[in-house]
């Protein structure tokens, strides 16, 4: 009898290796024996077991529970073996010779160890949270299919307890697949709540409490039934999902939530006794110390504090180079949609070539205005829809720190909608594109340079009392005793600029701006302080009442030229005040239409060295208490 049974048990290890669909003969076996002895029935009398796997990736995979009744210890080097039952290992270690392949068929393995000789193969279907694997050994393949009942999650609001435990599991099944050379991650129906707070604003200390990816050639691949939660919480911060010290890494897909809006606003302190009474540190996702990695197709909304960030391990040298710092580079945002950041829609702290491409951007710090003292889901500062927030330094004798720097970032085909103080803000970075995009609001700046600006439109919405967004772009001087000016080398060229109060005040050094279209704007482009400043080729067209050009508030200007513009708008299309130019670079207007709808006449007041000439002008220009003022050779429309 033995002797049969040993011929059959190598009868089938055969022909698994030919033919798949007679990989069950083994469990046939295996069931047609009681206490050790043959029925004497041939296979075909035993009842048909199909050999299509019960699995639906939109719901629960089916486990047969029937205890099997064989143990592992039959396998030798190169068999196969179907598991369609339950396998309780009972707490041993079971050691798997070299080159065996255990595939799912319904079945589980359980509550124990497999440690894999060389060569070995598991399906993905046989994993879980109560099997431990060891040895060498990899998935059959590249994608693992996660279900959250076989890792013990459990779905829904939960406890803290449960959430925190959700966090756990789905860690040990990210990092098995990982080890297991599994290359993607999905998930389908879920929608689960996960702890990841922390009482410290400290970028290791909230990857390592997060939902952290593993470190290479990782997928997390999401669908619109995917839905990843912030469990709700008091602590100051948290990072729902993080990319760190990580290469080659894909997000798609799936809906990632924070808790804004059930989180506890109460004072708080972090653990080294510090407010951080704002609680303003709570992300989504986060890259910290990134390389290659794409983000794409997601739904991302609800932070307390930033929905998405970008940012090194660490600080840099203060010379800005990366030191013991990771930089991330390479990092790309696509088709998302970031919603209702109680902070900003997205910091961008540290980093080099970053692209952010046709993404949504909206709603952000949008609430009541917090007063620093009794915070709560209102927006807390600054409240832009992307934020440049390079951290630096100056010592006592002007010698400038770089902790961070932001360079090569691209914001392309991206929509801007509803966030509360601006759309983006650029501080402290240089080489950035901003392109294609359409924005409601404005761009800032603090210290930027080498920026380009372009083929943008831009539509004021309007406030709560009616009127228009006050600014479209808004770029001021940033001059100090140490190193000049900081706002220096912009193009701002091919926009479509509508509706707003001011659509652009411009101040620094090295601008060229061109190509534009100012359309029915109350104010149209404001000079502050501009070293060096070439305008031309730009349209204004503006039927709002007492709409206005070109403009200033007071400024040197040195070497500024405005030319080709053509110009046509309520009111004035000059209205020049407080501008201090010189004898050998005065502000110059040449060759433009210079057209009053309603044939007010332009206006220069405490102003020194302008001189207008070649342009075409239906009105007079009325000069006040200016010098070195020279009209001449204009025409009349």
């Amino acid at each position: 009898m033995k002797n049969l049974m040993l011929f059959l048990f190598s009868l089938a290890i055969i022909i698994s290796s030919c033919n798949p669909d007679s990989d069950l003969l083994f469990q046939i076996v295996s069931e047609s024996s009681e206490n050790n002895e043959v029925t004497g029935e041939t296979t075909d009398d035993i009842e048909e077991i199909s050999t299509e796997e019960e699995i639906d990736h939109e719901g629960k995979l089916e486990i047969n529970v029937t205890p099997c009744d064989f143990e592992l210890d039959i396998l030798s080097s190169g068999d196969t073996l179907l598991i369609g039952c339950q396998l309780d290992l009972k707490g041993k270690t079971i050691n798997i010779p070299s080159d065996v392949t255990l595939e799912y068929d319904g079945g589980e393995i359980v509550n124990g160890v497999l440690n894999f000789a060389s060569g070995g193969k598991i399906d993905g279907n046989l994993l879980n949270y109560k099997l431990e694997i060891k040895g060498t050994v990899s998935l059959q393949e590249d994608n693992f299919f996660f279900y959250p009942e076989r890792w013990n999650i459990v779905q829904g609001e939960t406890s803290d307890t449960k959430a925190l435990s959700n966090k756990v599991n789905i860690r040990k099944a990210m990092d098995l697949v990982h080890a297991l050379i599994g290359k993607v991650f999905e998930i389908d129906r879920m929608d689960a709540y996960f702890d990841v707070h922390i009482y410290l604003a400290n970028p290791n200390y909230q990857a390592q409490e997060s939902i952290l990816l593993p470190d290479t050639d990782f997928h997390l691949k999401m669908s619109d039934n995917t839905y990843i939660r912030v469990q709700p919480n008091g602590a100051p911060a948290y990072n729902l999902i993080t990319v760190y010290k990580a290469n080659n890494i894909k997000i798609t897909g799936g809906h990632l939530l924070g808790d804004r809006w059930e989180h506890d606003y109460s004072p708080v302190n972090d653990t080294e006794g510090r407010p951080r009474n704002s609680h303003g540190w709570g992300h989504v996702l986060k890259v910290q110390g990134g390389k290659n990695v794409l983000i794409e197709g997601v739904y991302l909304a609800n932070s307390v504090g930033d929905i998405f960030g970008v940012h090194g391990t660490s600080l840099r040298n203060p010379d800005g180079s990366a030191g013991n710092s990771i930089v991330s580079e390479n990092v790309t945002m696509r088709n998302c949609i970031i919603e209702s950041a109680r902070r900003n829609g997205m910091s961008i702290l540290d980093g080099d070539n970053i692209l952010i491409e046709n993404c949504k951007i909206k709603d952000t710090g949008k609430g009541p205005v917090e007063d620093g003292n009794n915070f709560g889901t209102g927006g807390t500062s600054p409240r832009y829809g992307v934020s440049f927030e390079a951290y630096r330094e100056r010592t006592s004798d002007g010698a400038l720190l770089e902790y961070n720097k932001i360079e090569n970032v691209t914001l392309r085909g991206n929509t801007f909608t509803g966030n509360y103080a601006g759309d983006v803000v650029l501080y402290t970075c240089s080489n950035i594109t901003i392109e294609d995009n359409f924005f409601d609001s404005r761009i800032g700046n603090i210290a930027a340079h080498d920026v380009v600006i372009r083929n943008n439109t831009m539509k004021a919405r309007k406030n709560d009392d009616g009127t228009p967004f006050n600014y479209a772009i808004n770029l001021k001087s940033n001059i100090n005793e140490w190193d000049g000016e900081f706002t220096y080398n912009y193009t701002i060229s091919g926009n479509t600029i509508e509706g707003y109060g001011n659509a652009m005040i411009l101040g620094g050094k090295n601008y060229k701006v061109f190509d534009n279209k100012f359309l029915d704007n109350k104010n149209g482009l404001g000079f502050d302080s501009i070293d060096s400043g070439e305008f031309y080729d730009n349209v204004f067209s503006s039927n709002i009442p007492y709409s206005i050009a070109y403009f200033s508030r007071g400024g040197i200007l040195k070497d500024v030229s405005i030319m080709n513009e053509v110009i046509r708008v309520d009111y004035r299309p000059l209205n020049f005040r407080n501008i201090e130019a010189s004898s050998n670079s005065p502000l110059k207007i040449n060759n433009c239409e210079l057209i009053s709808l309603t044939n007010k006449k332009n206006f220069i007041e405490n102003s020194n060295y302008i001189t207008i000439e070649q342009n075409i002008i239906n009105t007079d220009i009325t000069v006040n208490n200016s010098q070195n003022i020279i009209i001449k050779n204009n025409t009349s429309e």
